[in-house]
């Protein structure tokens, strides 16, 4: 039954929605202005029904951007936080580029020991070539004379990961609604967001 209001409501049932419910919740119930019990999650079709359904699901702290590397080295340590839940393989993530990338990963590299990201680079076509037969003992690979490799970092399955995450949303008491799509908001005189259409009536939101 869908309700006819709801103190929040979070349109889409992917990463960013329920990632937004959870730590939403989470905040609620900490300061204690409430609790997952006051947010609603709509999505027209299912759980990571859109973009985060085809995400490749990899897992790294491969970027040229120092705000993104700190990001994302944030990012990892949620995945790492519930391996099981998540669907994460802690496998680690490699770079393993030619002469022409050997500059600008090595500055990535460079940036990432910055911040205390935990990676090894290795330069040179023999040292690339040595390290990664100590991986890989049948490793033939041409032209490469650099390697990245992350050692935290890995992948995820990202149906698998977005069914553990929205238990874990709705263990904190949000309502997940899926096969409702959201038409459209309504505004009040202020112009703030007062409520949504769906196709399935009218929804009222703080």
């Amino acid at each position: 039954m869908i309700p006819v209001s709801s103190k929040y409501v979070v349109v889409g049932a992917g990463i960013h929605g329920l990632s937004t419910a959870f730590h939403l919740a989470q905040r609620l119930q900490n300061k204690g202005g409430g609790s997952g019990r006051d947010i609603l999650i709509l999505d027209k079709a299912g759980l990571c029904a859109g973009a985060t359904g085809i995400a490749c699901g990899v897992i790294r702290n491969n970027y040229y951007q120092p705000a993104m590397r700190e990001l994302m080295a944030h990012s990892v340590k949620v995945w790492e936080s519930d391996p099981q839940a998540y669907s994460y393989h802690p496998v680690g993530y490699m770079q393993i580029s030619c002469e022409d990338m050997r500059e600008d990963v090595a500055a990535i590299h460079q940036q990432q020991q910055a911040i205390g990201y935990d990676s090894v680079f290795v330069e040179g076509a023999a040292a690339s070539e040595g390290y990664m037969k100590t991986l890989f003992s049948d490793w033939r690979a041409q032209g490469i004379t650099s390697v990245l490799h992350e050692k935290p970092g890995g992948y995820a399955n990202n149906s698998k990961a977005m069914l553990g995450l929205a238990a874990k949303v709705e263990a904190l008491g949000v309502r997940i609604l899926t096969g409702v799509e959201v038409m459209g908001v309504d505004r009040d005189a202020a112009g703030a967001v007062s409520g949504v259409d769906t196709d399935r009536g009218k929804i009222a939101c703080g």
